[in-house]
């Protein structure tokens, strides 16, 4: 499979980026800041969000890591944090990441999208499959779901698998 592009996370983000398909649920850049939530992490926030939109991932990274370490309660800075970790290929920690997000807000469609593509960006497409149908499930019309289930039955279709029925 093409395990050189884990190497190449800049290369794999161009590549989303330029297809339209961001993989990841985050929040738009535009969208306040939830009632009651301190202002410096809604600060971090919007900057982990800019940086990962840019294919910044390190920089995405250091922003949320911020954010969890003053507020390790904020779901949303969890998400951002485990999926800046996926396009770094930095798959242990997006799995710790994802396992305290978990804990915060249980299996949302976005955190099963988020853990799909995840498992997808490590070539182990029986864990994404799962993981988007489940997502699926729960949020039928979601435009990033539906796009990641896309991605991922082309994947299926190359090795002769199933696809996901849309």
């Amino acid at each position: 499979m093409a395990r050189h592009f884990f190497r190449r996370p800049l290369a794999l983000a161009a590549g989303l980026l330029a297809s339209g398909v961001a993989g990841c649920a985050l929040p738009k850049l535009d969208e306040a800041p939830k009632f009651g939530q301190p202002q410096r992490t809604a600060e971090e926030i919007r900057q982990g969000k800019e940086h990962f939109v840019r294919g910044q991932f390190g920089l995405s990274e250091k922003y949320y890591r911020s954010a969890v370490e003053r507020y390790p309660k904020d779901p949303e800075a969890w998400l951002g944090l485990a999926a800046s970790y996926d396009q770094l290929a930095r798959f242990k920690l997006a799995d710790r990441s994802y396992k305290r997000a978990r804990a915060l807000i249980g299996e949302t469609p976005a955190l099963l999208n988020n853990m799909g593509y995840s498992q997808m960006l490590r070539g182990d497409l029986g864990k994404a499959k799962r993981y988007l149908v489940r997502a699926q499930q729960q949020s039928p019309g979601d435009v990033r779901i539906t796009s990641n289930i896309e991605e991922l039955n082309v994947r299926l279709e190359k090795i002769g698998r199933e696809p996901i029925p849309l």
